[in-house]
């Protein structure tokens, strides 16, 4: 046997498989991405929900404390179209930095709602600003739940 063509071949099959592995492991595993946005999305329900909803292309809700942390912020949408896990880590992060370009941090339901399919959001003290949204929505108008 020809010891030459057998590590050839054995090096062909491994870049074959290390290729294979990395094609794998370049999409964020859904948990990672629950976690990375848990803070943000006031729970890890939510985050979960938002992940779910988002790669599954199924209705999300949302519920979180409002800003003086009794009353309670609720939003619901429905994505227009499944999307992969790293199309969902870019719009949720997308979101995120819209929000905190406007010096939100711990966003309320409404306000997630809003950086994701576009809408207003509100600042405080009565000002309000709009967004374009990072996701597209099923049938253009989003379910919003109210307070």
């Amino acid at each position: 046997m020809d010891h030459r063509k057998l590590a050839a071949s054995l090096a062909a099959s491994l870049l074959v498989a290390s290729s294979a592995m990395a094609a794998v492991s370049s999409e964020p595993a859904p948990s990672r991405i629950v976690s990375e946005f848990a803070a943000w999305a006031g729970s890890r329900q939510n985050a979960d929900a938002l992940v779910r909803g988002l790669h599954g292309g199924s209705s999300i809700t949302l519920a979180t404390n409002g800003v003086d942390g009794h009353n309670v912020s609720l939003a619901g949408f429905t994505p227009g179209a499944p999307m992969s896990f790293e199309e969902v880590r870019e719009a949720l992060a997308s979101a995120r930095s819209s929000l905190a370009h406007l010096g939100v941090h711990r966003p309320t339901a409404e306000q997630i709602q809003a950086a994701l399919i576009g809408g207003e959001v509100q600042l405080g003290r009565g000002r309000t600003r709009m967004l374009p949204g990072t996701v597209a929505v099923l049938g253009g108008n989003p379910n919003v739940a109210s307070r």
